[in-house]
């Protein structure tokens, strides 16, 4: 039943977003402000009213507008970005304002003029689809301007959207001379290239596109899970090699001998991998197999001993079931360092081989490294990733694993692995203005990792560290695509399901984001971080309404770490909801002793940038915080 104040009609609705608004706000908020205040007024509103569109509301870098027509709706979009393209021209590139357009013919429920329902849905999900400056229709608009207009589309295939029951029909409108591309049958999250596919387009874009252009585009079109697991062919542990070779230095490299392994495992097919974060809290202890794959719940532990002597290397490996608490197989090799790499091919493939399991063609990341570079400068790369990954975080051991990068690149400029040590230094440099601003930490970083990218496309360590950078720099769109790209290299990456879920957060997709970070926890359930993963669930949580889980999940989180302030401001907001102003009190108070200058409005900016959708996906927290007590 239709509620007396609600109307419902057929609409042809048209969605806009304005394209990399927070990169552009970031470089200079107050020359995109005006104009795009400018563009609205001289093209966007004319070119709306000219073609007999009402603006039904606008979203700070968004707009959802209703037409009588999908005739004067697909016109009106194409006026307008041929208007736009045409007065950037003299812009560069990288300051111009774009617009992807979405449009959709559908049944829409009038609310005292606001539009909600699937017809609204559709087309914010077109939108999505559209390329800067591009146009997507629906099956249901096509139809309707097919004979009418002179217009050229691109069939895109069927697209499942989210809260849409049936896949959506998507065409592309061509403009300028456009030529169609080959037809997409599924645009679904779980989108799976192939290696050849990602090796195509890096020998077409590797000659002039930053790295992060080279790898798969993800669109955020549906609901979007993590990859499979079911009942994984393998579920896997490696605890951190022994050092005996009585030499404290020589920790590093059975720290990275431990570390590839860990990545290079993931080559088995349909493996789980635990991380090396939650492996290394087992260092220097007796473990109990039993007892620590029950804990990981996982089948086998890899455990092993390195002697380093010179240019020699003995080690010795062995792979025991965790149910029984039997060794599998064992092996001892003796290899020059610099054959280390074969050692770790041959350790994957023995695995494989003695437990009857498939592994991958592709290449594994340590082969591709054995030709980068001179060995000496690799040397520095793992002894800085060692200061990274093994030790705790803090200025001392960040600039430690920055002066181990210089020596590499002093030995060798184009050494891929130390250029990615470098841009994951430079993020967390950026995150926490660590030794310098956040600008020359981002701009110092965001170059590095690109060449390291482009020189070793299968390092998902840099990825990562350049969807991390992306995302201290607010382009939160770009950030989950290298994440997602980062899980492709190395499905078993914890901490990028993790920057998946803040990023679909940031998004808008808080109920998204719980499962991938949840992923994150299953990889690496003893990680020094899962304090703020706990958080990261607890604030989802918090924003779909779930009150009572979300306090309880940020509880977990004060136990992990009672330091880690985010989980008290999730509990402040959510007792508040729930109307216990008493414990939201506390609280609040247990928040401000850890983070005595904080206030509502420097909460916000760092928990959604100036994003206008993570400020709306994030203001139910901060209502709660507001109502606990936390003040402007």
């Amino acid at each position: 039943m239709v509620a007396p104040n609600e109307q419902r009609r057929l609409a042809a609705i048209l969605a806009a977003d304005m394209v990399g608004y927070s990169r552009l706000m970031e470089a200079d908020e107050r020359d995109t402000i005006a104009r795009q205040k400018t563009y609205h007024t001289e093209i966007i509103d004319p070119k709306i009213a000219e073609h007999r569109g009402r603006t039904v509301k606008t979203t700070g870098d968004g707009m959802i507008v209703e037409f009588a027509s999908v005739v004067d709706a697909v016109e009106c979009a194409i006026a307008i970005q041929q208007a736009i393209k045409a007065r950037d021209k003299t812009v560069p590139e990288d300051r111009r304002i774009q617009y992807r357009i979405g449009i959709n013919l559908g049944d829409v429920t009038d609310q005292n003029g606001d539009l909600l329902g699937a017809g609204v849905n559709v087309a914010a999900r077109l939108e999505g689809l559209a390329e800067p400056g591009g146009i997507c229709v629906s099956r249901a608009a096509r139809d309707q301007i097919r004979d009418l207009l002179d217009v050229a589309l691109d069939d895109m295939g069927e697209v499942e959207v989210k809260n849409i029951k049936r896949p959506v029909r998507v065409f592309r409108v061509l403009q300028d001379g456009e030529t169609p591309k080959a037809p997409r049958r599924s645009l679904v999250g779980n989108r799976k290239w192939t290696l050849l596919a990602v090796l195509a387009v890096l020998a077409i874009a590797v000659a002039g596109f930053g790295a992060w252009r080279l790898l798969p585009t993800y669109t955020l079109v549906s609901d979007e899970k993590p990859p499979g697991i079911g009942n994984p062919r393998l579920s896997i542990a490696v605890l951190p090699f022994t050092n005996l070779s009585g030499d404290n230095d020589q920790n590093y490299f059975a720290d990275a001998l431990t570390e590839d392994l860990t990545a290079d495992l993931s080559r088995i097919s349909g493996s789980f991998v635990i991380s090396r974060s939650t492996a290394a809290t087992y260092r220097g202890q007796n473990v109990d197999s039993k007892r620590v794959a029950d804990e990981l719940n996982v089948r086998y532990l890899l455990e092993g001993t390195i002697r380093k002597a010179r240019s020699e290397v003995r080690v010795s490996v062995r792979l025991t079931d965790g149910e029984t608490g039997q060794q599998v197989w064992s092996e001892r090799y003796e290899k020059d360092a610099g054959d280390m790499y074969d050692f770790q091919n041959e350790v994957t493939g023995q695995i494989a081989r003695t437990l009857n399991l498939e592994l991958k063609d592709a290449l594994s990341r340590q082969a591709a490294r054995a030709n980068i570079g001179n060995f000496e400068a690799g040397d520095f790369a793992l002894r800085a990733w060692a200061d990274l990954w093994t030790k705790p975080q803090s200025p001392v051991t960040n600039m430690a694993a920055l002066e181990h990068v210089a020596r590499a690149l002093e030995i060798d400029p184009d050494n891929a692995e130390a250029l990615g040590v470098a841009a994951y230094a430079y993020a967390r440099a950026a995150t926490y203005r660590w030794g310098m601003s956040k600008e020359e930490a981002l701009r110092k970083g965001i170059a590095a990792g690109e060449k390291s990218v482009v020189l070793d496309s299968k390092n998902a360590d840099a990825v990562y560290s350049l969807g991390f950078l992306y995302y201290a720099a607010g382009d939160t769109r770009k950030s989950h695509e290298l994440m997602r790209q980062c899980i492709d290299l190395n499905r078993n990456h914890a901490p990028a399901y993790f920057f998946t879920g803040v990023n679909l957060i940031r998004l808008g997709r808080p109920r998204d984001a719980i499962q991938w970070v949840e992923r994150a926890l299953a990889l690496s359930p003893r990680d020094p971080l899962r304090s703020v993963w706990y958080s990261m669930i607890a604030r989802a949580q918090i924003l779909i309404g779930d009150d009572a889980l979300a306090i309880d999940t940020a509880l977990k989180g004060v136990a992990a770490n009672p330091k880690h302030s985010n989980n008290y401001a999730v509990l402040a907001s959510a007792y508040a909801h729930l109307g216990d102003m008493n414990k939201a009190g506390a609280a609040l108070q247990d928040f401000k002793r850890r983070r005595p200058a904080i206030t509502l409005s420097s909460y916000r900016h760092q928990v959604a940038s100036d994003d206008p959708i993570a400020l709306e996906t994030y203001e139910r927290l901060l209502t709660g915080l507001r109502k606990a007590g936390l003040k402007n």
